[in-house]
């Protein structure tokens, strides 16, 4: 079952149903597809690099009204549960900050480890980038930032 899982019936469908595994293999194939035509795919290449900058600028307008969406959230569940809710979301928060915490804390160690004192500077590097991965729930927009910062530690370009 995992093989025929792997080929989706759609590629739509796999968009759709956000099957990660299926939306890669189809990426995969279209892109060898595309490069077996060399010079002439060089258009619907183009189109999809256009899309994609669609994409994230929508992305951009989704993080944007988050915080409203959040908030409005947040008073429907107020209204229904009573102020009793936010002593609960309150826990739930504490904990995950700590579990947060203890993550770093962990990583920091291996980071220690196997690079030695030079894991202050690369935590001092990347600490821009995850702060701002963080603030937004959202890797993608930290990522360019990320890979620079880790260029500039000493990462080879072929790595990052």
């Amino acid at each position: 079952e995992f093989v025929t899982h792997l080929v989706p019936r759609s590629a739509f469908e796999a968009f759709a149903n956000n099957e990660i595994l299926q939306i890669v293999i189809f990426s995969v194939f279209f892109g060898a597809a595309a490069a077996s035509f060399g010079p002439k795919a060089q258009t619907v290449i183009d189109w999809v690099e256009q899309v994609s900058h669609v994409m994230l600028k929508v992305t951009g307008f989704v993080m944007a009204l988050a915080p409203i969406a959040v908030f409005a959230a947040m008073a429907s569940i107020v209204t229904t549960q009573g102020l009793g809710i936010l002593m609960i979301y309150g826990k739930f928060m504490g904990q995950f900050y700590l579990g947060i915490l203890l993550l770093w804390v962990l990583l920091g160690i291996a980071g220690f480890i196997f690079l030695g004192p030079r894991v202050g500077r690369l935590i001092n590097l990347i600490r821009e980038p995850i702060l701002l991965a963080f603030s937004t729930a959202s890797s993608e927009a930290a990522y360019p930032k990320t890979l620079e910062q880790l260029e500039r530690f000493g990462a080879s370009k072929k790595i990052t």
